[in-house]
Order: structure tokens, then sequence, then C-alpha cells
């Protein structure tokens, strides 16, 4: 059975998409969205694919459903071990101190605590790699209270979770010690499986959860929630991270996706960047209420893009202008006009973006913001229009070659990319979204090595500013995002997934 899905829908749909997971998506391949759309309506029981957009963006469940569609959508790459850095820094750094601290303030006649939480566990990889880790620590579990509780919204994914059983492509990058003490092997058929321990089973208590809910478990040394917050809304995601906010105990570790970022509560955590490894640690003392906290400090969703967008459009005018303080009132302008375009309101984004162009004729970034606003839309002639304009101002204006690039990619022509990719690195070698990109288009090659080189040539440059910083053009995000992105992109690529 075919659906036809309008051109229109569809580009609506790949919004959508694109605008809830930001770069975290645009860095996956599309296995076929018309097949995953039709999925997804023949489990909704709906009879027209505008229904079911209907679903994904005004449903009360539009977060649940939207996470079952991206689940179609990408690659499912959920193995032992990934991303293995934090692991590394889980076991060599942050067991051995929560574990001492914990002996040397348990009283006597009690069992030391330790409580860790895997939220979005999926098939359960993620907690059995941290019992196990556990156990290298703690010879005597009997003697300890310790909880590791996973959690997750699907009790399909639960259910194989539970069983721990798990295929050769879920353990290839399991050392071989820990394949040999914690696994056994069995032949079904002609497949090769392993079953995990029953002593690193009986560490682990799987549960129903869904992050929805207003009630947490609380009390945690540690919580791992990895690539979950990308299938949220904005509010949504700064509730749920105040959420695990209360949930930690003070000075308590946060792991999340590499693709994340908890730069709208950057003040509640501590960020910490060592040997590749990105974690956060919770900041000082108490439980807020998530309704008062979401309120103050700048931290509602309006007051949240306001910020963002203000400080997306002072690096974006000092990138252009090299430094130069531009007018307060083009800034001024410019931030509203990116606000808008977070806000999904694109006609009044060109509104302020033609406003911008009354203050200053001959400054560049309205061009830039009215092409990024056509491309959105799909409409790849007339951003083209615009940056031509704009390079008709200014030849050397790197921004408009990095977005040409983008349009090119759209268009699924990587020569055409990588030329106007190249063009803006070579007028700006230090242009962020150009190294990033191109190392985008290699990786569409299936140019591997070329295209690790570029993502490691994009963390280098980002190692040298600091980590809260915004990136000109990138709608907002700040340097430790695009980091962990690239760092999430070798891992990728490394093993091949």
């Amino acid at each position: 059975m075919a659906i036809l899905i309008p051109e229109n829908l569809k580009l609506s749909f790949k919004n959508i998409i694109k605008d809830r997971t930001g770069l975290y998506f645009k860095d996956y391949t599309l296995k076929d969205l018309e097949s995953a759309i039709l999925q997804r309506m023949i489990a909704r029981k709906l009879d027209s694919p505008l229904s079911y957009y209907n679903v994904l963006s005004l449903s009360e469940d539009k977060e649940e459903e939207f996470r079952e569609l991206l689940n179609i959508l990408t690659v499912n790459h959920t193995y032992f071990f990934r991303n293995e850095p934090q692991f590394k820094i889980l076991k060599d750094r942050l067991l051995p101190e929560i574990i001492n601290s914990k002996l040397l303030n348990c009283a006597k006649d009690k069992k030391p605590v330790l409580r860790i939480w895997s939220a979005g566990c999926s098939t359960g990889e993620e907690p059995y790699t941290i019992a196990m880790l556990v156990s290298e620590y703690i010879a005597d579990p009997e003697n300890w209270d310790i909880e590791i509780l996973a959690t997750d919204a699907s009790q399909v994914v639960l259910s194989k979770a539970r069983k721990g059983i798990y295929s050769e492509n879920s353990i290839k990058h399991i050392p071989t010690e820990y394949l040999e003490r914690y696994f056994t092997l069995q032949q079904s058929g002609k497949d090769t499986q392993y079953a995990i321990s029953s002593r690193i089973k009986n560490l682990v208590e799987f549960a129903f959860f869904n992050l929805m809910d207003e009630d947490y478990p609380m009390g945690f040394d540690i919580i791992f929630c990895r690539n979950v917050v990308i299938y949220f809304e904005t509010e949504t995601t700064i509730k749920v991270m105040h959420k695990f906010y209360n949930s930690l105990n003070d000075l308590g570790y946060f792991f999340i996706g590499y693709s994340e970022t908890l730069q709208f509560i950057q003040s509640k955590f501590k960020m910490f960047i060592q040997d590749e490894a990105v974690y956060y640690r919770k900041q000082g003392e108490g439980v807020f209420p998530v309704a008062t906290v979401v309120k103050k400090d700048r931290e509602s969703v309006d007051e949240f893009l306001e910020e963002i967008s203000r400080k997306q459009a002072i690096a974006d005018l000092e990138a252009e202008l090299k430094k130069t303080p531009a007018s307060k009132k083009l800034e001024e302008v410019m931030a509203e006009a990116i606000k808008a375009i977070h806000l999904k309101d694109y006609d009044a984004a060109l509104q302020f973006a033609e406003e911008a162009h009354s203050i200053d004729k001959r400054a560049l970034d309205p061009y830039y913001i009215s092409a990024e606003i056509h491309l959105s839309r799909g409409r790849l002639k007339e951003a083209k229009d615009k940056l031509a304009q704009a390079l008709k101002i200014n030849p050397m204006f790197a921004a408009a070659y990095y977005l040409l690039g983008c349009i090119y990619l759209e268009e699924e022509d990587v020569a055409g990319a990588k030329e106007n990719f190249k063009k803006s690195m070579y007028i700006d070698k230090e242009f962020l979204l150009a190294h990033f990109y191109i190392a985008q288009a290699f990786k569409n090659e299936g140019r591997v090595d070329e295209a690790i080189r570029e993502y490691r040539n994009t963390s280098k440059l980002l190692s040298s500013i600091d980590s809260q910083d915004i990136i000109p053009y990138s709608g907002g995000f700040n340097a430790a995002t695009l980091m962990g992105v690239c760092r999430d992109n070798i891992e990728r690529l490394k093993v091949g997934v």
C-alpha cells in the first residue's frame, strides 16, 4: 500500500522533524518518510497523512508519537558501551569517588546506598553496562543497598531488556574480559546470541515510566538520560530537566546525549569536558517546585527564546562585521527576527528582516535570515536569490557560501555543497559550521576517514572558545552542543552505524 503526500505537507513533516531535533536530526539519514508515516497511520488507525500530521503537532501525546516516528526514521544503534568516553569517566573517576564517599560517610549499622537511574533505557544495553562497571568496584553487593533503575515508556523494549539476550552487533564493543565474565554464549539456529549473567541482571530493576509524568523518583547519585529529550519541544525539555535536577542528590552527576544541551538551565548544572567525555554535576542545594522554577530566572520559554535569540543575533553580527559593534537598533531587530524563526512565525521574521534592511541597507545578515526562511519553506530558488544579493554587496560573506552549501545538500548535490563549504572556509578558516557540514558531505559520500578528520577539525576549533558561546548562524546552539555532535558522529563513523 502506498500513500501520496502533497509536497507542501511533506515539507511540513520534514520541518517539524528538523525543528524538533535540531542538529541531532540533520546528521541522520531519512530511510523512507512516506513509509514511516504510513506505519504510524496504520498503528493510530488514521485515514490520511494530514490527520497524522495533526496528531504529531497538536495532540496531547505528540511527544510520545514523535518518538515512535523518529525510531522508524533513524538508524537504531543502541549497543553496550555506546559513547565510550562517558563510561570511561564513570569507571575511572565518578564511581570510585562516589563509592569511597559512601563508605566513609555511612553509619556502621547501615548499608551504604548507591542509586543510579537510566531513563529511556531502551533494550537495556545502557543500564547493564552501568551494572557491569558497578560490579567491578563493589565485589560484595550483598553488603550494599544498590539500585540501578532502568525506565522506558515502551513496554516492548522493556520486555526485551528484561530477557537480557543480545546479538553480536550489540556486544561488539564490550571489552573481552567483561564479555567472558558477564555473558554466556548461546546458539539459536544460525544466530549467535549472548545472555547476560544473573549477577548483572539482579542489579537492574526495569520499570515503565513516562517522562511526561509529574512525579519523578528521587535521591539518585547519577542519572543517565541520553538522546531522549531530542523528542521533546522546548517547554517540555525545560520542565523535564528541572525534574531531573530535583531527582539528583546534591552534587550528583548527569549524563545526556552528545547531541543535547543543558544551556537553558546551565545555572543549575556545571559542565565538565574531560578525555572527550561531556557530563554535568548538580549545582546548589534543595528541591525546587518545577512550576516556580520554570517561570523565574529567564527560564520560561519566551524568556529563554528571547535570550538565545539575542545571543544569536550578536554572534551573527559580530561574525559579519569582524567584531565591529553593530547599532543597537539593528541588533534588536535581528534578535526579533531570530526569535520569530524559533516560534515558526516566518512571515513576521521576514518583516523584521525588511526592517533591518531599512536600518542598514548594506547589512548582510538580513539577506541571510531571509534566505534561511525560504530554505525552511522549501523555496530553494528564492533562498539562492537572497544569498546572491548578499554576495553582490560583499563577495567575501562566508555565511552566504555556508548556507548555499546547505541548500545544495538539500538538493543532494554533494559536489556543489562541498564547493561552497570550501569557499566559506577559505574566506574564514574558523567558520565552524562550514567545517561541520563538509564533514557531513564526506559522510554522505561514504568517505569515512575524511569525515572523521573534518569532525575532529571542528572539535579542535571549538575547544579554543568558551563552551557556552553561541555559534554564529547555528540557530542558537552553543559550542558544547556542537562539540558533542561531532564526537557522536566520530563514534558512529568508527563503528559503522
